[in-house]
């Protein structure tokens, strides 16, 4: 009989609330198969069976908070073998938004169940690929961080892996020595496969060889595009790739979910309060003893304002961290080769996709924005007082959301499993945005609703984070129609790539300046004019052409005569 425990779902994660069971007791279940719902203050888990038998009794009932490591479920595997210890993986889906979700980045955990074996040389961990999302059947070594006969912490980042939804960290279960490597960088391995040989310190091995085995080791989810979160493209690459990166060990604050709720409500940092419950736990207590103490004064922050980075580089990385590209090993004499794996794997992998299965048209429309130009001056300098940086952005994307209101069959997606093509009341964009690790493609929600130099804030908030690598995994989900901008770059056209499910893409290009015939009452005159090229790319299944040319005409006729949009 196997004695099930909560595991450790989080990080810094002290207990959970048990949400709903989704096996009866005497149930039969599958190895894998989803027995319970516990929720924390950071995510909500479907806990699997740890393998196929019968669930003899639960020990904790729906509402309950339960602490890591109290048994919560009996499974009668039939062996009639001695009730042993045996967490296992717990799946984790993406993190479900609680009633107050913090600020910044999501770290969805990642809680790897190795079974331990006995050697030669004492107990060893076989560390075996964790289940790291919902739908996730394998993943990709991008590097290794330790070599074979290395020491390492508890904690410690040892493999980095890419899957479709996430780049993770995987961490060590237990302090000892890396004493095999069982896959290299670049290999696809499925969830369940054994990754690396751990030898438990001398101090670790005091424990017994399952509570060693059943270590969870956290991994840092370091943001999510790619097929998860939509895949945008720029002028000819693709936009859009799952990347990420972090800085190996973590420290933990131990906090009941409640707490932490509080902790943040009145903005305090949980590190500076001290816990009374088990091993140091906050518990909400704490937190509202410290809120009235003095130390509180200097404790909480104002509530607008902006985490500000520690000068010490932080011990978890923040999602969607910027990574470079691999670096690159020559090989014999002019020329450079570079594995074609990570983050541009994922791009070519999306954009075919996108290409293979939208039909793609592209209809382009040339736009004469001296007028524009000649307002967003104006708009600009207005911004300049309130600290927002005013580009052409804001009115295309204005214009965009007034077109998608006319031609809705323009906003939207295709659900491929219902046989439906689907069109929000909303326009949530999609905005291409260059950074060192490719064009990544956050979404800025609901912008039919948002006025100019609203929509100009969030788009400089959204622009910053997502290049400094802060932007959430929620972010990049839910567009409805995507842009991508070529602009402050160069190029005047090009046939952008669909944001693959989206119906289409609009590409923004550079403003020329050339002569350009004017009409006037009396006659038409030549002046220097200033242009700007749209290029629209639809799906065909889903639209057809005259919709994405009267779309584009509609855009010409507002941008050409910018007071428009206030109407």
């Amino acid at each position: 009989m196997i004695e099930f425990k909560l595991p450790d779902v989080g990080e810094g994660i002290a207990e959970g609330e048990i949400v709903k069971w989704l096996v009866a007791e005497g149930a039969a279940v599958e190895e894998h198969e989803p027995v319970v719902e516990v929720m924390t203050d950071k995510a909500t888990v479907e806990v699997p069976a740890p393998a196929s038998g019968t669930l003899t009794k639960q020990l904790a009932a729906e509402g309950d908070l339960v602490p890591v490591g109290q048994v919560i479920f009996h499974l009668d595997e039939g062996s009639g073998s001695a009730p042993a210890p045996a967490p296992v993986p717990a799946h984790v889906p993406e993190p479900a938004p609680l009633q107050e979700p913090a600020p910044g980045p999501e770290l969805a955990p990642v809680v790897p169940s190795p079974p331990a074996r006995e050697g030669s040389a004492g107990t060893t961990i076989e560390f075996r690929l964790p289940d790291i999302g919902e739908g996730i059947a394998e993943g990709e070594i991008v590097r290794w961080l330790v070599e074979a006969g290395a020491a390492v912490e508890e904690y410690q980042a040892v493999v980095e892996v890419m899957t479709d939804k996430a780049t993770v960290e995987v961490t060590a279960p237990a302090s000892g020595t890396i004493t095999e490597l069982r896959v290299s960088a670049g290999d696809i391995v499925p969830v369940g496969k054994v990754l690396f040989h751990l030898a438990p310190s001398a101090a670790a091995s005091g424990e017994s060889a399952a509570a060693i085995a059943a270590a969870p080791a956290a991994a840092t989810v370091a943001g999510a595009a790619g097929a998860s979160g939509g895949v945008s493209t720029g002028v000819s690459t693709g936009a859009g790739a799952t990347i990420g990166a972090g800085n190996g060990r973590s420290t933990k604050v131990l906090a009941v979910p409640s707490a932490r709720r509080v902790a943040r409500e009145l903005g305090i940092d949980l590190a500076l309060v001290t816990g009374t419950g088990r091993n140091g736990t906050i518990r909400r207590a704490d937190v509202e003893t410290f809120a009235t103490s003095r130390a509180a004064v200097s404790a909480v922050a104002p509530p607008v304002a902006p985490p500000v980075a520690p000068a010490i580089a932080p011990a978890v990385a923040p999602a969607v961290a910027p990574a470079g590209p691999p670096a690159a090993a020559p090989s014999g004499e002019g020329e450079t080769r570079t594995p074609f794996r990570g983050i541009r794997r994922k791009i070519a992998e999306a954009m075919v996709r996108s290409v293979t299965t939208a039909m793609h048209f592209t209809v382009v429309e040339e736009v004469d924005v001296t007028q524009l130009v000649a307002l967003r001056a104006k708009a600009k300098a207005l911004g300049a007082e309130s600290g927002i940086k005013v580009t052409y952005m804001p009115f295309i994307m204005k214009a965009v959301c007034m077109g998608l209101e006319k031609f809705p069959m323009l906003n939207g997606h295709l659900d491929e499993q219902a046989g439906e093509i689907v069109n929000p009341h909303s326009v949530n964009l999609g905005i291409a945005t260059d950074t060192l690790s490719g064009l990544i493609v956050p979404v800025l929600q609901g912008v039919q609703s948002k006025r100019l130099m609203q929509l100009a804030a969030d788009l400089q908030d959204l622009a910053t984070r997502t290049r400094d690598g802060k932007i959430s995994h929620e972010e990049l989900r839910g567009s409805t129609f995507t842009i991508t901008n070529a602009g402050n770059i160069g190029g005047t056209l090009a046939t952008p790539i669909i944001n693959f499910p989206d119906i289409a893409i609009l590409g923004v290009y550079r403003i020329v300046k050339r002569p350009g015939v004017v009409e006037t009452p009396e006659g038409d005159r030549i002046e220097v004019r200033q242009y700007m090229n749209l290029s629209c790319s639809v799906d065909h299944r889903l639209a057809d052409g005259a919709d994405a040319a009267r779309f584009l005409a509609h855009l010409r006729t507002l941008l050409e005569d910018p007071g428009l949009l206030a109407l």
